[in-house]
């Protein structure tokens, strides 16, 4: 027999505190960790189709990193809660600001945009 939403969502709400943290750490870790080796294989996909690496990787690994909140903004607006897809999407863009932001604090050699810039350009140029 299906379950039906409702039965589902009584479900989760059964679940404590403690396990839904854990859960939601356990599931970022391993994200945290396929990302890693998703660089290096994109690195890799990009040299052996004869493709620009930072085309490449900026439209896979911005396509796949963006999958889980296409599929949450998707399954809110499903269910009927346009609320939480709007603020998924402008949360999403809210966090890699921050990140970007941070990157550019720790990256000491000069400014971040200007040396993707010229890694882009200088990859190009070699081919």
């Amino acid at each position: 027999m299906a379950e039906s939403k409702h039965q589902r969502i009584r479900i989760r709400q059964d679940l404590s505190l403690k396990v839904l943290i854990g859960a939601f750490l356990a599931a970022g870790a391993v994200i945290f960790l396929a990302r890693l080796q998703m660089t290096g294989l994109a690195e890799r996909l990009a040299e052996r189709a004869g493709l620009d690496e930072a085309l490449f990787a900026s439209v896979l690994l911005g396509a796949v990193t963006s999958l889980s909140g296409i599929v949450v903004s998707v399954t809110a607006a499903l269910d009927g809660r346009a609320w939480l897809a709007f603020s998924n999407s402008v949360g999403g863009i809210a966090a890699q600001t921050v990140f970007l932001a941070l990157a550019e604090m720790f990256y000491r050699k000069g400014n971040l945009e200007h040396a993707a810039a010229d890694w882009a350009t200088s990859s190009r140029s070699s081919c």
